[in-house]
């Protein structure tokens, strides 16, 4: 066999793989028909290659003989968090920030045309929007995405320049009918976008007043954050001085 035969085989078994592994985003836990009703491909084939899934412990297997994802998968998260910034500067923030508005909180950044949830908080209500992290989103929908465009990869498109101004988005029913965010940027050394805080949750508590309250906090903490991150912060603080002078006197 040729050399470059063997190559492709090589490359369409990794495609397999992966394959097997992204239909855990539609079932945590999946027998050996699930799998082979969502790939396509023969048992035989997904034995040997959960096999080998399962070797290197991106596969897990159950009591009952269904497959879950293995924590080699976890490691891997892991790893693209500490990519990304240290847990210990953004998750601090989060809680923070939950604790001040009473709505979950996140951080986000841009992969390719989707945006991903890095790190998250929960609200303590019941009633919340149910992100996870690394869920994959609408980059064009959505506050958190809007703002990675307007900072990002359509940073010289005038239709943005309200929002950069403001460093501040909101978005309602989006992403789901039923749910609202706020959102601002967090900058790194030389004014590069870093991510995206943002603040979500159920529509129906995201009045303009509510909306109004939440948004010095939210600045605040994108400014702190882009601070600890070495980011130029001129237009955070001008947001967050013009946010200020908004707030009613007591």
């Amino acid at each position: 066999m040729a050399a470059e035969d063997k190559e492709d085989r090589s490359v369409a078994t990794l495609e397999r793989a992966l394959a097997i592994l992204g239909t855990f985003e539609i079932s945590p836990s999946q027998s050996l028909a699930d799998l082979s009703r969502r790939t396509g491909l023969y048992k035989s084939t997904l034995l040997r290659l959960l096999g080998t899934l399962e070797k290197f412990g991106y596969i897990g297997q159950q009591d009952d003989g269904s497959y879950h994802i293995g924590v080699a998968a976890l490691h891997l998260g892991s790893l693209y968090q500490r990519w990304i910034k240290p847990a210990e500067l953004i998750n601090p923030a989060l809680r923070a920030l939950v604790e001040e508005t009473g709505e979950s909180s996140s951080f986000n950044v841009q992969e390719g045309d989707l945006r991903v949830c890095v790190y998250r908080v929960d609200s303590p209500h019941k009633i919340r929007d149910h992100v996870r992290v690394g869920d994959l989103l609408p980059l064009r929908r959505g506050a958190a995405g809007k703002v990675l465009l307007a900072f990002g990869q359509e940073r010289d498109d005038p239709a943005w320049n309200g929002l950069r101004a403001d460093c501040f988005c909101f978005t309602k029913g989006e992403i789901e009918p039923d749910t609202a965010a706020i959102a601002a940027p967090v900058f790194a050394a030389g004014g590069v976008l870093e991510g995206v805080l943002a603040i979500t949750g159920p529509a129906f508590r995201f009045s303009d007043d509510k909306v109004e309250s939440m948004r010095l906090p939210l600045l605040r903490a994108a400014l702190a954050l882009s601070r600890d991150f070495g980011g130029r912060t001129e237009v955070l603080e001008a947001a967050v001085h013009r946010a200020q002078q908004a707030v009613p006197a007591a």
